[in-house]
């Protein structure tokens, strides 16, 4: 599968400008790539202002945009959005995609998001939004794919593989400080060798509206642990790598770790 992974610094709580910066510089991945991975919060920047950003304007345009860049393009889009829901807001991450449905011979629409469960206590995350208790995980070009976000990464139990019905990929989608950097890394490479599958961490760049410094590190680490891509530091950038599902057949099969999961 062919991955690109969206570096970038989101102009704060502005929805439209931001919509506007990533559709000039993904137009180029139309027919090149399967899937395009954006940051926590790619919209707004991770703020808990939730009046402006998971307003229902912003929240339609966002979640428009990801369809229709997911149609011009080919590729599954998946990245993070805050939204309110009865009242209550969500951290969320979400996934769009057209696929040829044969019989009909047309697009058929793939989606699914998922809610952050595990929100970061130390900032005011928790006083603002409301977690999640789902694990998900969804299916595209023949691999599956399990979806977290930020701060979920710290928590392996959330990202635990089994054999009865594996993943192949794990997508982190973060707003991650520069300062815990050297955590970002050695944490996707653990869940990487932990669970036998590609662990793709996507980030901004930039200092936000709250004066966070990030400075990206996004990658893309093999089953084995080793780094497929590495985008480089502090630099907007559009990146695109193969993550080969025949990696994780191999090492599964001459390494069978997930079968000695105990239940």
């Amino acid at each position: 599968m062919t991955v690109s992974l969206v570096q970038y610094s989101p102009v704060w709580e502005d929805v439209p400008a931001n919509l506007s910066r990533l559709s000039s510089v993904l137009q180029p991945l139309k027919g090149k790539t399967d899937l395009i991975l954006l940051p926590e919060m790619f919209a707004t920047g991770f703020s808990t202002n939730t009046d402006v950003i998971c307003s229902e304007k912003n929240h339609n345009l966002a979640s428009q945009w990801m369809r229709d860049t997911a149609l011009s393009t080919g590729a599954m889009v998946a990245g993070g959005v805050a939204v309110e829901v009865k009242k209550k807001f969500y951290n969320r991450f979400y996934w769009y995609g057209k696929k040829e449905d044969r019989e009909s011979e047309e697009n058929k629409e793939i989606s699914g998001y998922y809610d952050k469960n595990y929100l970061f206590s130390m900032s005011d995350e928790p006083k603002y939004f409301t977690a999640g208790k789902e694990k998900k995980q969804f299916k595209w070009g023949g691999m599956t794919i399990r979806p977290i976000v930020c701060y979920d990464l710290r928590f392996p139990e959330l990202c635990r593989n089994t054999r009865e019905d594996p993943y192949d990929i794990l997508v982190c989608a973060a707003s991650w400080p520069s300062a815990r950097s050297d955590v970002w890394l050695t944490l996707l490479k653990a869940r990487a060798i932990e669970n036998q599958c590609h662990a793709i961490g996507v980030n901004r760049v930039g200092t936000d509206g709250n004066g966070t410094q990030h400075k990206g590190d996004s990658i893309i680490y093999g089953p084995r642990g080793n780094v497929i891509i590495h985008l480089p530091e502090n630099e907007e950038i559009v990146a695109t790598a193969e993550a080969c599902i025949s990696d994780v057949f191999v090492l599964r099969k001459t390494f069978p770790v997930l079968n000695d999961i105990k239940k």
